[in-house]
């Protein structure tokens, strides 16, 4: 079963959606509750201020996600260091995953990026996980020239998942957030594998805010390990 860290900023009641909540039934998840804390302001002091609200959020969002049919666990942090703690929990756990909330209320159909050189079978093993006997399209996205679109399908084929391929245009910017951006509307949730330089300054960093104005749905980032 994949290992799931589900962030969330639990006192501005960022919620899961209902196709979120679907998609991460048949997964252990760890949903990271967090309060970004101010600067000065000690998280001892927030704690005590905003604790039980914040714990209560969480429970609610955990027994959500339970009633579904996921394992669950929780964790509460007040901290001013919010990539580094989601990236040191990432480690703690040895999380599969990470995922950005977004927004979809059904999956239907999930856009798989290609950026740097991520771990073609791990990134495959995931996404036939996540929509193993689910109706869900698949379309990958390869946005390496050196990767071409056979070694990407191919690599999903072998782990059991048919899926067709998006070319990327030529555009302004012409980067990877950009062309993600450009098609991201388009689909129900992303699935991409771990780029370079870090995880969490992608999905909580320049992705999230380049595309978040896309009405992008889940952002999940498979994680590289050595």
């Amino acid at each position: 079963m994949r290992k799931i860290l589900l962030p969330l900023r639990v006192l501005e009641d960022e919620s899961l959606s209902a196709g979120l909540v679907h998609l991460l039934a048949p997964t252990d998840v760890l949903v990271l509750g967090y309060y970004r804390v101010p600067d000065q302001t000690p998280p001892g002091a927030a704690r005590e201020q905003f604790g039980d609200r914040a714990q209560k959020r969480l429970d609610d969002v955990a027994a959500a996600l339970r009633d579904a049919g996921a394992i669950v666990e929780t964790r509460m942090v007040f901290t001013g260091e919010v990539e580094q703690t989601i990236a040191r929990t990432a480690d703690e756990v040895d999380a599969d995953a990470v995922v950005h909330p977004g927004a979809a209320m059904q999956v239907e159909d999930v856009l798989v990026p290609i950026v740097g050189k991520p771990d073609l079978e791990k990134l495959a093993g995931f996404v036939a996980a996540l929509v193993a006997e689910r109706d869900i399209d698949v379309t990958t996205f390869a946005l390496d020239e050196d990767l071409t679109p056979e070694a990407v399908t191919t690599a999903l084929a072998d782990a059991g998942v048919d899926a067709e391929h998006l070319t990327a245009a030529e555009g302004p910017g012409g980067g990877p957030v950009d062309a993600i951006a450009a098609v991201a509307a388009e689909y129900d949730a992303i699935v991409m594998g771990e780029p370079q330089p870090s995880l969490t300054e992608w999905v909580f960093g320049e992705l999230e805010d380049r595309v978040a104005t896309e009405a992008l749905g889940p952002v999940f980032v498979v994680r590289a390990r050595e």
